[in-house]
């Protein structure tokens, strides 16, 4: 992603007139989208404690600046600049903390930063359409570098952080989800010095646990050539090779077992099955968003897979896209539903498919369900029962949940 980005097409540069305002603005803006970064990101057992704010202040003025210095010069970000506005992923990293509340922390402060870029300069003379929309790209090309250089130095930090004093089996197993080995050959030898059987390929599975389970790793049953570790001391990563039959039953069964044998919730995102084992990396990657967005959107389900959730993924990438949608698709709901009642009833009916079983999740009557029905049909259309309109008020309900 991180070479996608820096390939963008940025030979616009910037009305000097914006670049002046947002330099002006540097400082009290950093703090804004500190103290945002700070009150919204969900920081829990799982991810720790939030980096204490002046860091995140810190890192909020590198990626200002990072957008200043491409937009003023109209190129692509330096490595040296990149890895000045990653300095969270190392703090997390170095915690042995969840990368995912720092990424999620920077989308939240790109979207504070665009709010104020669009605040401080709309009614410029210079603001014409095609000025903002070269300012957008922009805004979210920087945000994909970060988003790229965050989790690259991430990965490379705690590994380096995990290998310290570590066994030689943890050491290629970290190997492997970081992609830090030189060559399949080197990895293939390092695999038979410690005595384990490697496949030709394997789909990661991250396994996140309310409690710690780095305790119950000794006892997993799993099948041959599946590789397994703890990450931190809520988090397990099982590697289960391709041709390995019954793959989703046994991630089920696995998580059913882990489920009875810890108090907390537990919940796995499995990522896409990639080519060798260079492709496993990814793979992790692609588990790690897959446990994130499903939290937010079936915060009930035990597993969920990174190929269901990439429609989700892709656009709550671009937030301000995200938002227009959901805006569009909601706005006439949300404006008049000030207590949330026809919103629930809206997500209820969705999900259980009946006025029935509706009713009977929100512990009403199904009269009081068929009279908001009816204000809801006033509001998002009256082809509420059409396929095409369920799914589309779906997919708005869902990346509300996101954005």
């Amino acid at each position: 992603m991180a070479k996608m980005a820096t390939r963008s097409n940025l030979a616009s540069p910037l009305p000097p007139s914006l670049i002046a305002e947002i330099e002006r603005r540097r400082g009290g803006l950093a703090r804004h989208m500190a103290r945002a970064v700070v009150a919204l990101v969900s920081w829990d057992a799982s991810t720790g404690a939030p980096p204490d704010r002046a860091a995140i202040a810190r890192a909020c003025e590198a990626g200002l600046d990072l957008f200043l210095a491409t937009a003023r010069e109209a190129r692509p970000a330096t490595s040296r600049e990149l890895r000045e506005v990653a300095q969270l992923g190392i703090l997390q990293a170095r915690g042995s903390q969840s990368v995912e509340p720092v990424l999620a922390a920077y989308r939240i402060a790109a979207r504070v930063a665009w709010d104020a870029i669009l605040g401080a300069w709309r009614d410029h003379p210079e603001a014409t359409p095609e000025s903002m929309v070269v300012t957008a790209n922009y805004v979210f090309s920087a945000l994909d570098q970060v988003a790229a250089e965050v989790t690259s130095t991430y990965l490379h930090a705690r590994e380096q952080h995990m290998l310290r004093g570590t066994r030689a089996r943890t050491r290629l197993f970290h190997s492997l989800i970081s992609d830090t080995f030189d060559s399949e050959l080197a990895l293939q030898k390092q695999a038979l010095a410690v005595n384990v059987t490697m496949a030709s390929g394997y789909v990661a599975l991250v396994v996140k646990s309310e409690e710690p389970i780095a305790a119950l790793l000794p006892d997993l049953e799993l099948p041959p050539r599946t590789l397994a570790d703890t990450t931190d001391p809520h988090t397990l990563v099982v590697l289960w090779p391709v041709d390995t039959e019954r793959r989703e039953e046994g991630a089920r069964e696995l998580l059913a077992s882990l489920q009875t044998r810890v108090h907390g919730r537990v919940r796995a995102g499995l990522g896409g099955d990639h080519p060798g084992l260079r492709g496993i990396s990814r793979s992790y990657l692609e588990a790690l968003q897959a446990v994130e967005v499903g939290r937010k959107l079936r915060p009930t389900a035990l597993l969920h897979h990174y190929d269901e959730s990439a429609p989700y993924l892709v656009m709550a990438q671009n937030p301000l896209v995200a938002e227009r949608y959901v805006a569009h698709v909601l706005g006439s709901l949300l404006a008049a539903d000030a207590k949330g009642s026809l919103l629930e009833t809206l997500e209820a009916y969705l999900t259980r498919g009946s006025v029935k079983e509706a009713a009977a999740d929100l512990h009403l009557h199904r009269h009081t369900v068929l009279y908001r029905l009816e204000k809801l049909r006033e509001l998002v259309g009256p082809t509420l029962d059409e396929p095409a309109t369920r799914m589309r008020l779906q997919l708005a309900l869902d990346l509300r949940k996101l954005v």
